[in-house]
């Protein structure tokens, strides 16, 4: 994929195959346009490979760009409640917008959170987006029985689980999600055309395609700041 396993994504220009070209819709600003590939893309593919159904429950961890797209289309695939987990206040509120339950993990415990507000049973599907040990551990901690978790964050520590009582005595899976599929994409564009996905309010930056100002935004993204989504301009 250009830009992920072939270097070359920052251009002002780039050619692909016709097959990979997916056009994007009037009705979808360039802006809101450029969240859709590793933003709401991604999350539409870990919400498929976590077989999300109606009337599933779902709790999204970390809701940055990719959580707040998880939010929006976890409820367009059916679910009956999202709960949005995150430290900062500002994208909690946004994703309550979205008509997500938010929790505050630096206020409580998020999977005692999870449990209180689900009555015991935990939910059907948690997904990972941040990429930290303690947060993929709890994405597995908040499952119910036959439970999915989908890790989406890249994280290179090893995370402990107990076999029995977190996976084999509810019979949940750990699966893991990179990126989207070709084939999702329609799909997706189709939602943000009607509506249906808001990449809008995601936006909280647009940057030049500038070196500097690029590596800026690369480091910020390990200080976790309150920025949602930033869009390079070419």
């Amino acid at each position: 994929m250009l830009g992920h396993h072939v270097d070359g994504g920052y251009a002002e220009f780039i050619a692909v195959p016709a097959r990979n070209a997916i056009s994007l819709p009037d009705e979808i600003p360039f802006e809101a346009g450029a969240t859709l590939m590793c933003a709401s893309a991604t999350a539409l593919h870990a919400l498929r490979k976590g077989r999300i159904s109606a009337g599933e429950t779902a709790a999204i961890f970390g809701v940055g760009g990719l959580g707040l797209s998880a939010v929006q289309l976890a409820k367009a695939m059916g679910a009956v409640e999202v709960y949005a987990v995150d430290i900062q206040q500002d994208k909690l509120e946004l994703a309550s917008e979205y008509h997500a339950v938010p929790i505050n993990a630096s206020r409580a415990d998020a999977v005692e959170e999870i449990r209180k507000l689900t009555k015991g049973r935990g939910v059907h599907v948690a997904i990972e987006m941040i990429g930290l040990k303690k947060t993929m551990e709890q994405a597995i901690d908040s499952l119910g029985n036959l439970g999915r978790a989908v890790m989406v964050g890249l994280n290179q520590q090893p995370i402990s689980v107990n076999a029995y009582t977190q996976i084999i005595g509810k019979e949940a899976e750990i699966i893991g999600s990179n990126d989207h599929l070709l084939s999702e994409l329609p799909l997706l564009v189709e939602w943000a055309r009607r509506g249906v996905l808001d990449t809008s309010r995601v936006v909280s930056q647009v940057i030049p395609l500038d070196a500097e100002k690029i590596n800026q935004r690369l480091d910020d993204l390990e200080k976790f700041t309150s920025d949602v989504r930033v869009v390079i301009a070419p």
